[in-house]
């Protein structure tokens, strides 16, 4: 859709016309005095702007397509508060995740419900605390496989993931600490189970497959919810993701989806040896991050193709529209177009 902006909106004496796509602005096209002579050029590069009309740099980055994303948060952090939020989030998530399953027994024992179903509410209350207050660090993250997606999709600073994901290592690490310096005995019963686990009876095979899946879903999912234009659904999205793929997993693996949380408490708690648990719970979610963010980044070139080619077959369609107004204004110089008309082009 081409919508036409009066002066008064725009900030220019002789009016816009904004070309819109679904999420961002693609070109914004100068409007010169006589409204038959509407100069529209579409960008072939969908992140990139040309802007005709001298506005201030605060309309031009509307063109400039998505900031760079580093989770979800509305304001831009610099690195080193990225990294300390991160490791603050992490610290604070091992610490509390500590003790999800004592609570679950403990709510099971007093209310005769299911402890499974009572420790997906557990996590999905904790996850609910926890999604607001990463907004507040400027979009920390506490799950390193989000960082390896973002990096296969192509979004952000390879040495700034990097440097994340050494944050969320260091507070993955003081929160195993603190959990069993600080937190009272009758919390520490669960803790030898943290480490993760493949269930008796599943193939080592099965358990790898079922890891490496539900990290490419996981992944998926917020990769996705970080392109939505809701608020609701960014937030949602990978928390919803997260209670389904965990009750399905607990019959598997437990399952981990975090190898730094997973390698904390395996330092402490050895329940299988060291290379089953680094195949399992860090090469496997690992490779699934990788597949999703490959995965993400192919589709938005296959649709960003397709948009260069819609915008092509315009570009073309007003070419001929100039080309006929031009030549309908040499051999009719005394009609002129309506301006009603003129503003719906």
């Amino acid at each position: 859709p081409f919508i036409f902006l009066p002066s008064e909106r725009c900030g220019s004496a002789e009016g816009t016309v904004c070309c819109l796509s679904p999420s961002w602005v693609l070109e914004i096209c100068r409007l010169r005095r006589n409204p038959r002579n509407l100069l529209l050029s579409l960008s072939t590069h969908t992140e990139k702007c040309y802007d005709y009309c001298n506005l201030p740099a605060k309309r031009a980055k509307m063109a400039a397509g998505p900031p760079e994303i580093g989770g979800p948060g509305p304001r831009k952090r610099s690195l080193l508060a990225l990294v300390f939020g991160d490791f603050l989030v992490t610290a604070l998530w091992v610490l509390a995740s500590s003790c999800f399953a004592e609570a679950s027994e403990y709510l099971a024992k007093y209310t005769g419900m299911d402890e499974l179903a009572l420790g997906i509410g557990v996590l999905l209350s904790a996850l609910t605390l926890f999604g607001p207050l990463c907004g507040l660090l400027g979009g920390a993250l506490f799950n390193p496989i989000n960082s390896i997606a973002l990096i296969s999709s192509g979004k952000g600073s390879i040495p700034a993931h990097l440097l994340r994901m050494g944050g969320q290592l260091a507070g993955a690490l003081a929160g195993s600490i603190a959990a069993k310096l600080y937190l009272p005995e009758f919390l520490q019963g669960k803790f030898h189970t943290l480490s993760g686990g493949i269930k008796d009876g599943v193939a080592f095979e099965v358990g790898f497959a079922c890891e490496g899946t539900m990290s490419f879903v996981l992944n998926y999912v917020f990769l996705l919810s970080l392109d939505s234009e809701s608020r609701f659904l960014t937030l949602w999205m990978p928390m919803l993701s997260t209670v389904v793929l965990s009750w399905v997993g607990y019959y598997f693996t437990g399952p981990s989806l975090n190898p730094f949380v997973s390698f904390s408490w395996h330092l402490h708690y050895k329940r299988q040896n060291d290379l089953e648990h680094f195949l399992v719970f860090w090469s496997a979610p690992i490779v699934g991050a990788v597949a999703a963010g490959l995965a993400f980044f192919l589709r938005h070139r296959s649709s960003s193709r397709r948009d260069r080619k819609r915008s092509a077959i315009v570009a073309r369609y007003h070419k001929a529209q100039l080309h006929q107004n031009h030549h309908h204004q040499q051999h009719h110089p005394h009609q002129a177009l309506p301006q009603h008309h003129a503003h719906q082009q």
